[in-house]
């Protein structure tokens, strides 16, 4: 006998409500009859939901991944990674602040406007074979969008139901969600300085000013005076050496604070120095272009001035009682200059390290000044440049007293290979003068201060009093030496405030000095070469070595001069040259002058590379895990976005629709009454999830 099946009232009822059009809009919740167009077929069979395309969600989906993305991208490719500052100086043109806290606004939204979109995309997908849920339990997990949270991902892992769809959406839901914490590590805001269009107020000499040099006379010049006390000079106001773009800022210590300093432990190869303001600036400006190359001689053959000695004839000589100096100037085949020369005394007394040296330089230019007929700044070494080179053969001594070897420091650190030695061991201990080193082609040179034609220097150095037993010569030390190439050039240039470097540099002679004033200011690397030319115990101080030590009522060295020591001494010279051009080492032309050609800046906050995960790589997975966000997010609603589907997303009138359609299956099951939870349900788990 078949069973009759009781009437349901209540699925009756919503039947009836769900085929009125009118009715459905009013029970259905607030967007639906905004987003709806179009309906089911007219002849829809009753009980059946009618079809609608919802747009908002699926243009949601769409868009916000993408402008997100977007939007890192253009942040961090191309205002963070494609901007390259000068981290001393930290300078912009833009404030950082609105996109810094824009990025970290939009971050609070957009989880949510991203669960937002894919929930509609969810509903349409659940309506195709492919994706639908298998059963009750994955459509309830849907129904409550666990995909979206961290507490639904645990849930799932915990009771270990997946689905596919379910997999699919949860994985486009943790992408913005790693993605979005790791941005704010990867990107900050810093203090900085960001551009204005104010005039800066600069010092230093400009065109009108350079030539006009008021300490010609002074028997010790202030780039000397500066050079004696061993400290590079500071560069005034904010104190920025400006580079050419090819030079890695980064790799030089001289440029990672500020203020800047001319380089003496390395070369940087052309540098800018413009006048100076107080704050970062912009735009195109007179200064001084130069080039100081120095480097560390290893091999003789390096030497192109020094390596003419024997060849050369003398053209002057000199004697210097007061600190036991002997020299010779010699002219060379292609009329450069060598000075020969040795250190035996320190301030007239004897001294525990003493030296012979030789000094090249090139010959001296036709045109010494900044005059108008000064050759053109070189890049490379040319005709133009000027080169200096220095050999330095040093011994230690008893000096005035006894000398406790044990105390010196016997390292010179790297050597001259293959130039030969002006001294010569013999029998142990014994050192005696090596004529054949100092061997002279011997000509009389047209209009020298010495007529005489000598092939043995020696002879006139008086080297062999070295060697008669007052200064009893302990060791000889391997030589050592450095060569030098300079160039220069006066002229505008355009600054980039940004990464301090500069360009497009047009020369622009400087004023002639006028009745007033004196010649006017020697070309870039004279005065260094003046400086150094007849130097070797002062090289400890400029050197930065350690100095005299007293011993008694006198005083001694506690070792040789290094290598190291000897080209930081070589490059301070030029530093101090450099400086005292441009900047004056005295006091004049110290007073502030409106620069019309650039415009300053102001303090502000700027976008940088975030210091507690430095680096790109970290920042480029973000992006990559934005991307593929975005990629799945547009993708799946285009697909799927736009179909027709019962209703906007699965939501509680859905699932009430659900409910009714299986009230007989459900209402007297125990198990479903006694549970706290979906997961795991037998009897859910066995009702289709369509």
């Amino acid at each position: 006998m078949e069973s009759v099946q009781s009437p349901n009232p209540t699925k009756e009822r919503l039947l009836q409500q769900d085929s009125s059009s009118d009715n459905i809009g009013t029970a259905k919740p607030e967007a639906d009859n905004q987003e709806a167009e179009g309906k089911g077929p007219a002849g829809a069979v009753q009980g059946q939901r009618p079809l609608r395309r919802y747009w908002i969600r699926a243009l949601v989906a769409i868009a916000i991944p993408t402008i997100i993305t977007v939007y890192y991208g253009i942040i961090w490719v191309w205002l963070v990674q494609g901007t390259t500052i000068d981290e001393a100086v930290k300078y912009n043109t833009y404030s950082g602040s609105l996109i810094f806290y824009s990025w970290f606004i939009i971050g609070v939204f957009a989880l949510s406007w991203a669960k937002f979109g894919l929930i509609g995309v969810e509903s349409s997908m659940l309506h195709t074979p492919f994706w639908h849920a298998p059963n009750m339990v994955v459509l309830l997990m849907h129904a409550d969008s666990t995909w979206s949270s961290p507490s639904g991902w645990l849930k799932a892992i915990k009771h270990r139901e997946f689905h596919r769809l379910w997999v699919l959406l949860t994985f486009t839901s943790v992408l913005p969600f790693i993605a979005m914490p790791l941005s704010g590590l990867v990107f900050e805001i810093t203090d900085g300085y960001i551009s204005t269009s104010e005039i800066p107020l600069v010092q230093g000499r400009n065109q009108t000013t350079f030539n006009k040099k008021y300490e010609q006379a002074m028997a010790v010049k202030p780039p000397e005076s500066a050079w004696l006390l061993g400290y590079p000079p500071s560069i005034p106001g904010i104190g920025i050496i400006y580079t050419d773009k090819s030079v890695d800022r980064s790799e030089h210590d001289d440029l990672k604070k500020l203020p800047n300093t001319l380089p003496v432990a390395e070369s940087i190869p052309d540098l800018f120095l413009p006048p100076q303001a107080e704050k970062p600036v912009s735009g195109r400006t007179w200064g001084l272009r130069i080039k100081y190359d120095c480097s560390v001689v290893q091999s003789a053959s390096e030497f192109t001035i020094l390596s003419q000695k024997p060849a050369s004839s003398i053209w002057s000589l000199c004697n210097e009682e007061f600190d036991g100096t002997k020299c010779i100037d010699l002219k060379t085949p292609s009329g450069d200059y060598i000075s020969m020369r040795n250190a035996t005394l320190l301030s007239g007394n004897p001294i525990n390290v003493g030296a012979y040296f030789e000094v090249g330089t090139s010959a001296i230019p036709r045109y010494k000044l900044y005059d108008g007929d000064d050759p053109d700044f070189e890049a490379d070494e040319g005709d133009n440049s000027f080169v200096f080179e220095y050999a330095a053969w040093q011994y230690h001594s008893n000096g005035s007293y006894h000398e406790d070897t044990s105390f010196f420091n016997e390292t010179v650190g790297s050597t001259i290979e293959g130039i030969g030695s002006p001294f010569i061991e013999s029998d142990g201990k014994t050192y005696t003068v090596n004529h054949t080193f100092f061997a002279l082609k011997g000509d009389i040179v047209d209009g020298s201060l010495y007529p005489n034609r000598t092939s043995d220097a020696s002879e006139l150095m008086e080297l062999e009093t070295i060697f008669d037993g007052f200064y009893n010569v302990l060791l000889l030390a391997p030589p050592v030496g450095v060569r030098c190439v300079a160039s220069s050039g006066l002229g505008t240039a355009e600054l980039d405030g940004v990464t301090s470097t500069f360009r497009n540099f047009q020369r622009v002679d400087p004023k002639q000095a006028d009745a007033g004033f004196t010649a006017g200011s020697q070309r870039f690397g004279l005065s260094a070469a003046d400086i150094l030319h007849d130097r070797f115990h002062e090289l400890y101080i400029a050197g930065g070595l350690p100095g005299l030590e007293g011993v008694s009522n006198s005083n001694r060295l506690p070792g040789f001069v290094t290598s190291d020591g000897l080209l930081r001494a070589v490059n301070l010279a030029y530093a101090v040259d450099a400086f005292d051009l441009i900047y004056s080492i005295t006091s004049s032309f110290k007073a502030p002058w409106p620069e019309p050609g650039l415009t300053t800046s102001r303090e502000g906050r700027i976008l940088a590379i975030a210091s507690l995960i430095p680096g790109s790589a970290v920042g480029y997975l973000v992006l990559a895990l934005f991307c593929i966000w975005a990629a799945l997010s547009v993708g799946l609603s285009l697909w799927y976005g736009f179909r027709m589907r019962p209703s906007e997303r699965l939501d509680g009138y859905t699932m009430l629709w659900k409910g009714v359609e299986m009230a007989d299956d459900l209402k007297d099951n125990e198990e479903l009454i006694k549970r706290k939870s979906f997961h795991g349900s037998k009897a859910l788990a066995a009702l289709p999830g369509r």
